[in-house]
């Protein structure tokens, strides 16, 4: 019986895990139509929300922005876009 119930709350764990989504960072972003900063990193962080880091080197400027996992704008600075592209797996 323990068994039992073991193998199914891990097949409800990998369901759950397999089906999460999580959002995908831009490689550039734009300001006012002119891709000004790179992204220079993308992290998924344990609460599902995802950091995305532009750099402009000319300027020696960085932006943050901080996403849910659905792809809204949570955090971050006033040039983040208000939604991000999302990643149904693979996250």
């Amino acid at each position: 019986m323990f068994t039992s119930r073991f193998a199914i709350t891990a097949l409800f764990a990998f369901l759950a895990g397999a089906n999460a989504s999580c959002s995908a960072c831009d490689n550039t972003l734009e300001v006012d139509g002119v891709a000004l900063y790179t992204l220079a990193n993308s992290t998924v962080e344990t609460n599902g929300y995802t950091l995305c880091t532009y750099t402009n080197s000319k300027l020696g400027t960085k932006v943050t922005c901080e996403y849910s996992d659905a792809g809204i704008y949570e955090d971050g600075d006033d040039l983040c876009p208000h939604m991000a592209r999302v990643h149904t797996h693979g996250c």
